[in-house]
């Protein structure tokens, strides 16, 4: 969770981007203070919608270079 989290920083059906954006960060070496050192593979896992009412989930396992 090097970002922070979620709580009070965004709607909650946009935390997935968020997600994915710092995953990219991380994979690309462009974190900052927050870098993982040597992040060369990150997964991100995020779920949306009402349960029971047009709910949907999706993970990514990213890799870098």
């Amino acid at each position: 969770n090097t970002d922070g989290g979620g709580l009070s920083s965004n709607h909650p059906g946009m935390r997935g981007i968020f997600l994915v954006i710092e995953a990219t960060r991380q994979l690309r070496g462009e974190a900052g203070p927050v870098q993982v050192r040597d992040a060369h593979l990150a997964c991100v896992h995020g779920t949306g919608g009402m349960l029971g009412q047009r709910h949907s989930g999706v993970t990514l396992i990213l890799g870098g270079t």
